[in-house]
């Protein structure tokens, strides 16, 4: 549904505003976090707290910024056009464009709103402690609907002739703006074409799954209180599922394991148990798993020089979806059955660790602080689908939507 949105102020500050906008919470690392918070104003002051406050001063400084023209509410419910223009992972252009609006809060159970991965408790922990200070959604959540008619597409390839509201350049060089859709035809048109509408959470379960928490408070506290309440709904960027803009980056993961006798182990079990290939190099093993077959990992231990591609050795014929998925494989079948890990070490993130691409990947092994690396293939838009059609949900950090979006551009407040 439309809502009436809070924005820095772009009468003030002008429409470029990338000094005030940040990545997504869970990215943020500590040198990140200070220089975003060298600008006084900058959303990380919102969505991080500080460190010698955490968030007890935050409804402070919110309504702070409100009262001092930092923040402003737009006049009138309107639907919001959030576009992304970036490099593709071959170089090209990309735009991905999607739909920020207020989605009603649902029960996983109902069928409508579907995970698709595993959560961390202390990441529901920390955004509860911010929403109950914040009495808002300070950051969006990123979800996939099917737009098979085309119909919310078409409206988008409009909207984006239109003048933006705010515009902002990330770090990693993506083009943001902001389009705001106040035209009562187009919100009707909008809202007919997703009500009803399954919708799959492609980023930000942690956040869905704190709103459910918040909103189940405040309902115990305002019992006989009829009708909706703003906590009912919360803040979510709504992008078709065949955007061509819509690409799924691999997560690895990185191992302390500390015995070598168990490393050891480890690299006969794998062969043990797998189809193996030797490769040269981890760039190379990194780009065999990412072109191999989808139920493939690598295998890296520099200390005793295994780079191996490996995938199962049986498969069940058919099978579902989920022991399809190379993040899937690596968990059950080498993390938990060889290494020993649980559930709750892995949630809690006990000796490993999760990281993004590649490059990334190499400069932290190269530190020399963890033993092992598995190098993982992301599962395409239509797997994941398919995995959370069927109620399950896939290890934590199986996917890593790019590009991310972004904090900053649109608060939603319960006031």
């Amino acid at each position: 549904m439309p809502f009436e949105a809070y924005h820095y102020s772009t009468r003030r500050f002008g429409q470029d505003l990338t000094r005030f906008m940040a990545p997504p919470y869970d990215v943020i690392d500590g040198e990140a976090e200070r220089k975003l918070k060298e600008d006084r104003l900058n959303i990380a002051h919102l969505i991080l707290g500080d460190e010698d406050d955490a968030y007890a001063t935050v409804a402070k400084r919110l309504t702070r910024w409100v009262n001092d023209g930092v923040l402003v509410r737009d006049e009138g419910p309107a639907f919001y056009l959030y576009e992304q223009t970036f490099k593709g992972p071959e170089g090209q252009p990309v735009a991905r464009s999607g739909i920020i609006g207020l989605v009603r809060l649902e029960e996983f159970s109902k069928g409508i709103i579907l995970p698709h991965e595993k959560t961390m408790p202390k990441h529901k922990a920390d955004r509860l402690a911010l929403m109950r200070a914040a009495e808002g959604d300070m950051e969006q959540i990123f979800m996939l609907y099917e737009d098979q008619a085309g119909t919310v597409e078409g409206i988008i390839k409009e909207a984006r002739k239109s003048e933006e509201l705010l515009r902002f350049f990330d770090t990693d060089g993506v083009h943001h703006r902001i389009v705001r859709m106040a035209d009562p035809s187009r919100i009707g048109a909008i809202s007919r074409a997703l009500e009803g509408q399954r919708l799959l959470i492609a980023d930000g379960h942690h956040r869905y799954e704190t709103a459910l928490e918040y909103r189940d408070g405040v309902k115990r506290g305002s019992e006989g209180t009829e009708g909706d309440l703003p906590c009912d709904f919360v803040m979510t960027t709504l992008v078709s599922s065949s955007n061509p803009g819509l690409f799924v980056y691999p997560t690895h993961r990185l191992v302390r394991v500390g015995d070598p006798r168990k490393l050891h182990r480890m690299a006969e079990a794998v062969r043990e148990r797998f189809e193996t290939k030797d490769i040269d190099g981890p760039e190379a093993l990194a780009k065999a798993v990412a072109d191999g077959p989808a139920d493939g990992i690598g295998v890296w231990v520099p200390s005793t020089s295994m780079c191996v591609h490996a995938w199962p050795s049986e498969r069940a014929p058919g099978g579902d979806p989920m022991s399809r998925l190379s993040v899937h494989v690596l968990q059950e079948q080498v993390l938990k059955a060889i290494l020993g890990y649980t559930d709750d070490s892995l949630a809690r993130k006990q000796g490993v660790e999760y990281v993004k691409g590649t490059e990334a990947t190499m400069a932290i092994m190269g530190s020399g602080e963890y033993d092992a690396c598995f190098f993982v293939r992301p599962p395409t838009v239509p797997e994941v689908m398919a995995v959370s059609a069927t109620g399950e949900r896939m290890p934590q950090k199986s996917t890593y939507f790019y590009p991310k979006i972004w904090s900053g551009a649109l608060i939603h407040l319960f006031r």
